[in-house]
């Protein structure tokens, strides 16, 4: 415990109750002999703890008789820390010092306190920020900090090491229980240590007042090691809870929206592939999921803000039965990655295998690869002002969230599949990927088509998917009634799986005019994080006063192109 005493202008008795007087037990901003300061609001926390502060003669704590009497009355002025104390005239102590301060013989206040936080000033002086308030004395020589500091900066007395002690100890029994327990071998064993403390500290406290007696100095000592080993522990403990349930609410959430990491693989080694579903009933799929965690009885109303996530189940089969692909997406490949990550890419296939003779040199293939760096990239939109009332009376949420919101998301990550100039944010598309083949026009969209098969197919490669606008497939399907039908001996389409020589088609609204793209199904990947982010807010712009809400849809996508060889770029029209 530390002191300070204050050269008082006469301690205020005059015109007071009896056994009554008033001073200044601190003054502010004075910096005294030792370097320290102590600022307004130093004591603000004591004075609103509701304790008693004792009033004492020259801070003769371990004597009950220096007990004088007890401050009534203290609060913070710009001076400083004003009292207003009062004797306990009924004993002869108190009777005693109230008399030696009536008649001006002492005319010092002395505080005694602890520092529970400090700071260095510019000009190298403490300032003194957090005060505890132990006591207040009176004090015969009415000396300032300069003269007395040097005596008065001494170790606490029994009395007071017992008062800190149990101070320290009440504060943690307190909390005791307040942490949620978990089963784990981790948390048990910090909390058996936790209370072993606990326990040592109870029964010294408890043996102190069935004697009514403070603590002695060695159980003080005691008291205050087990406390701060208790209290460690407890932080350790919390932190512990904390990472458990942190896990907990990691596992619910993987339940909550699949685990789209590691779920169906075959060896677990490998990220989870298929296709992506945003048309058809994959994306009434993902519509009516995204409502329900909209409409879900946990949150307060639709158009809570917060964030909805909802998994993206990457599909086997390329599309429905008996239904034509709707977009490039259902067909091309696609997987789950990390937000950044790395792939191989060929640059070489040079195939020189070769029958050998005894003894011979055996030929050398070259299957050259580089490692290139992918980056999942957010491809997002916002939806224009909605009535609060249109959206909540709308029983097909459903349909709204697949036509409008996923419609225009899936048509975006179209054209930066087809279209991306690599130019961030954007991703580098096919058309954009050096490497990559390319077939002139020839006689008819129909002739370059499979001008371009025969590319591939000449290389090595299957030729899998056709993504063609809609302009160059009504072309090719007209040709029945043209000249370049009988050329070819028909058409070879299946109109009803939507197939061109056995290749399936896709109708893209994204390709440049006279463009088709032809592609081996393993040439490239669609990459994702997994997961679609549906965030429902009315704390844009003045949307709350005016009852709108808007909806915000969005994932992460990126493109690994690993055989640029194995996708053609087709001119469909002549230039």
């Amino acid at each position: 415990m530390n002191h300070k005493t204050l050269k008082v202008e006469g301690i205020k008795t005059a015109g007071l109750d009896e056994g009554t007087f008033e001073g200044f037990a601190s003054c502010f901003d004075n910096v005294d002999s030792v370097g320290d300061v102590v600022r307004r609001g130093a004591f603000a926390k004591a004075l609103k703890s509701g304790r008693v502060t004792p009033l004492i003669w020259e801070h003769r704590s371990e004597d009950p008789r220096a007990y004088v009497g007890e401050v009534v009355e203290a609060r913070e002025t710009d001076e400083g820390l004003a009292i207003k104390g009062r004797f306990d005239l009924d004993t002869e102590h108190g009777a005693a010092a109230y008399r030696q301060v009536k008649g001006r013989r002492v005319e010092g206040l002395s505080i005694g306190y602890y520092v529970n936080r400090s700071q260095k000033a510019a000009d190298g002086s403490t300032e003194l920020l957090d005060l505890d308030l132990l006591e207040v004395s009176v004090v015969a020589r009415g000396a300032n900090d300069r003269a007395l500091v040097t005596n008065v900066k001494s170790r606490p007395t029994a009395p007071t090491k017992s008062w800190l002690a149990r101070r320290a100890a009440d504060t943690l029994l307190a909390t005791k229980g307040t942490t949620t327990m978990t089963s784990t071998a981790r948390i048990e064993a910090l909390t058996k240590g936790r209370d072993e403390q606990i326990k040592l500290i109870t029964e010294i406290v408890e043996t102190a007042d069935k004697l009514q007696r403070d603590l002695t100095g060695e159980e003080a000592e005691q008291v205050q090691a087990a406390t701060a080993k208790a209290t460690d522990l407890d932080k350790k403990l919390k932190t512990a809870v904390a990472d458990e349930d942190a896990i907990s609410d990691a596992l619910a959430l993987a339940k909550s929206i699949g685990q789209p990491l590691r779920a169906g693989d075959d060896d677990g080694d490998r990220p989870k592939t298929g296709h992506l579903p945003l048309t058809g009933k994959g994306a009434k799929s993902l519509a009516r999921s995204i409502a329900r965690s909209s409409l879900d009885p946990q949150t307060k109303a639709l158009v809570a803000s917060g964030a909805r996530t909802t998994a993206v189940e990457l599909r086997s089969e390329i599309a429905e039965q008996g239904r034509p692909p709707q977009s490039i997406l259902d067909v091309l490949p696609s997987r789950v990655v990390s937000a950044t990550y790395s792939y191989l890419r060929q640059t070489v296939r040079t195939n020189n295998a070769a029958p050998v003779a005894t003894g011979g040199t055996k030929p050398t293939s070259t299957y050259t690869v580089e490692s290139v760096d992918g980056k999942l990239v957010v491809v997002a939109h916002v939806s224009e002002q909605i009535d609060h009332y249109t959206l909540s009376d709308n029983s097909n949420l459903e349909g709204f969230v697949e036509s409008e919101m996923l419609y225009g998301l899936r048509t975006a990550l179209e054209n930066q599949i087809i279209n991306g100039s690599g130019t961030a944010p954007n991703l580098r598309g096919l058309l954009n990927t050096s490497g990559i083949q390319s077939q002139a026009f020839a006689t008819n969209a129909l002739t370059s088509i499979r001008k371009a098969i025969t590319k591939l197919e000449s290389q090595g490669y299957t030729p899998g998917v056709l993504a063609v606008s809609a302009d160059d497939w009504e072309a090719i399907e007209l040709l029945t009634a043209t000249s370049g039908a009988t050329d070819v001996r028909g058409v070879p389409i299946d109109a009803v799986t939507r197939r061109l020589w056995g290749v399936q088609a896709v109708v893209s609204t994204v390709l440049p005019a006279k463009t088709a793209v032809l592609l081996d199904g393993s040439a490239l990947a669609v990459d994702t994080d997994g997961a679609i982010d549906t965030r429902w807010s009315d704390a844009v712009s003045d949307d709350f006063v005016k009852n709108y809400v808007r909806a915000r849809v969005e994932s992460r996508f990126g493109l690994s192109v690993f055989k640029p060889m194995g996708i053609v770029s087709i001119a469909t029209a002549a230039a």
